[in-house]
């Protein structure tokens, strides 16, 4: 699947023309199955459907179609998923099978029902008050031909497919952050490194006052940033020598088929965080629950951290 998929529907659009017919029934059997106020999104480059948190996530695979409705759902299922391949939060169902219609409702009303009185992810929590200011954004996006995205728990602006712009307020300031920044020319000297050595392209211009905020200024930067996009300008991620899998890490990946090809798709460098990430955890009960929170992250293709690079 493209990086540039934003939208269940345009996931679905990508895929052989022979899957979409199962994916939009899989898409149509979940919204039906979870309560009204469920809404969709692409998360690590997956369907995934929130009611007060994640609910249930799914992908198209070369061989099988992943189901992903958390550990605790697979547990609760477990004498009814003996005939389908599983891993701690994941069910294979091969394509050549037909849906498991009510296994999937249940799965979605299971998880419904435990995440029904779970206050739902709030992503400005101990932001400050920038209605404001968040006014003015979409007042200059509106301006640009800019793509609204939701990545990393928040939108981001693109264009082409290319990370461009995003905001939030936090408790002391507001802040704008280009993601080709480093390009920029600044002529007024407001941009700023937010993890000097971490983010080398991604820049930050940052307001205490939304009065301090110029409508015209803050385009003329975007429409830059937007330029250097169009001109191919862009920092290539440094590639790290290939690293092996050993241990704990190495014997999950020989029992789970699934994760091994996902895990052998990805590139040496993005394998190499990932293994540095498990080894760097001293107990055996951390790298456990380092390798279950990665495990979308692999099969979905993307890299521990791609939101640095991007």
């Amino acid at each position: 699947m493209a990086n540039t998929i934003a939208t269940v529907e345009a996931y679905i659009k990508a895929a052989p023309a022979n899957e979409q017919p199962l994916l939009e029934e899989l898409r149509q059997l979940i919204l039906r199955s979870a309560p009204g106020e469920t809404t969709e999104t692409i998360t690590y480059r997956m369907p995934t459907f929130r009611y007060h948190g994640n609910l249930i996530h799914f992908a198209l695979l070369k061989q099988h179609l992943g189901i992903y409705p958390g550990s605790e759902a697979i547990v609760h299922f477990e004498d009814r998923l003996k005939g389908y391949k599983t891993s701690k939060g994941a069910i294979q169902i091969p394509l050549d099978k037909p849906l498991p219609k009510q296994l999937i409702k249940d799965l979605v009303k299971y998880n419904a029902e435990k995440q029904k009185d779970k206050a739902g992810p709030n992503w400005h929590a101990s932001r400050g008050n920038w209605a404001a200011a968040e006014k003015l954004m979409q007042k200059i996006i509106a301006q640009t031909d800019l793509t609204r995205e939701f990545k990393w728990g928040s939108y981001i602006y693109t264009w082409n497919g290319k990370n461009v712009i995003g905001w939030g307020g936090f408790k002391h300031f507001f802040s704008l952050w280009f993601y080709n920044g480093v390009f920029l020319e600044d002529k007024g000297k407001v941009l700023v490194s937010g993890s000097a050595g971490k983010t080398k392209g991604l820049r930050q211009w940052r307001f205490n006052d939304v009065q301090a905020m110029n409508e015209k200024k803050i385009l003329a930067y975007i429409k830059e940033s937007i330029q250097t996009i169009k001109d191919g300008k862009e920092i290539k991620p440094e590639k790290a020598p290939a690293k092996k899998p050993t241990g704990l890490f190495k014997k999950v990946l020989e029992e789970d088929t699934a994760l091994k090809d996902a895990f052998q798709q990805i590139t040496p460098g993005r394998q190499r965080e990932y293994i540095e990430y498990i080894d760097e955890a001293r107990q055996e009960t951390t790298r456990l629950n380092r390798i279950e929170k990665i495990r979308p992250m692999i099969l979905a293709g993307k890299g521990l951290h791609d939101k640095y690079k991007r």
